[in-house]
């Protein structure tokens, strides 16, 4: 095995870097959970209005999507269809 000046083999190196990877690693889960913690503490139940207009807007962008998409779709089936022999 391979020594550095010190003495250590490259292996204890090896082993003290996945050990440093890993306890950052767990440091930011750490971090998220505490930021997730925050946001669910000041997060509050929406109001009957509030998710009316949520749901309203929600729906409408799902049916301009689907327009769309119709809009899209159709034409090309007619040209797919007049191009086949």
């Amino acid at each position: 095995m391979a020594k550095n000046k010190d003495g250590n083999n490259s292996k204890n190196i090896k082993n003290n870097k996945s050990k440093s990877v890993m306890l950052s690693k767990l440091e930011e889960f750490k971090a998220f959970i505490n930021q997730c913690k925050r946001v669910m503490m000041i997060t509050r139940r929406p109001s009957r209005d509030e998710f009316l207009m949520v749901s309203k807007v929600t729906g409408l962008g799902i049916c301009l999507l689907g327009a769309l998409g119709f809009a899209i779709h159709a034409p090309m089936m007619y040209l797919k269809a007049m191009l086949k022999p």
